[in-house]
């Protein structure tokens, strides 16, 4: 069986089906996925007064926050993506065809196919996510609570007139 990522040009690119609203159809542009939304806030943008009914079971859909590369500070928007149809990650790249259909004309709902790169994985990140252990403290080391110091005072006190002095 094949796959959206058997492409012959490029084994790491896939194609998809995203729902975008027609507010955030820019198409052939590039985007960034930035983030996937919690389940709460997936929710409350699925059942929202505008799409009502328009997703029968929204646990079965996935929201992100996507920046479209337009103009010099790009432009924010989301995709709403059916599990099964497409497959995108926070980091991703990739670009909307030119073409698109309604999914709902009311709702200004569209359906359109999306190429997505996934985002490299960086073996730094790897090491980061890891926790440090922490040595243990000496208690024979004197602690560097900056309380238990004393303070300074300047040598001469009485050219310390302050700023108007």
């Amino acid at each position: 069986m094949a796959t959206a990522q058997d492409d012959d040009d490029n084994d790491d690119e896939a194609e998809g089906e995203v729902v975008v609203s027609g507010h955030d159809y820019y198409p052939d542009t590039d985007y960034e996925v930035l983030a996937e939304f919690d389940s709460s806030t997936r929710d409350d943008i699925l059942e929202s007064d505008t799409f009502e009914g328009e997703f029968d079971d929204v646990g079965d859909w996935d929201v992100y926050a996507v920046s479209f590369d337009v103009g010099s500070g790009g432009i924010l928007g989301y995709f709403m993506v059916d599990e099964d149809d497409a497959d995108i990650s926070a980091g991703d790249t990739g670009s909307m065809t030119g073409t698109a259909s309604f999914r709902n004309a009311e709702a200004n709902l569209l359906e359109v196919d999306v190429t997505t790169e996934a985002a490299e994985d960086d073996p730094e990140d790897d090491e980061e996510e890891e926790p440090e252990e922490e040595e243990p403290d000496d208690p024979e080391e004197e602690p560097d609570d900056p309380e238990e110091e004393p303070e300074e005072e300047p040598d001469e006190e009485e050219d310390d007139d302050g700023i108007f002095g």
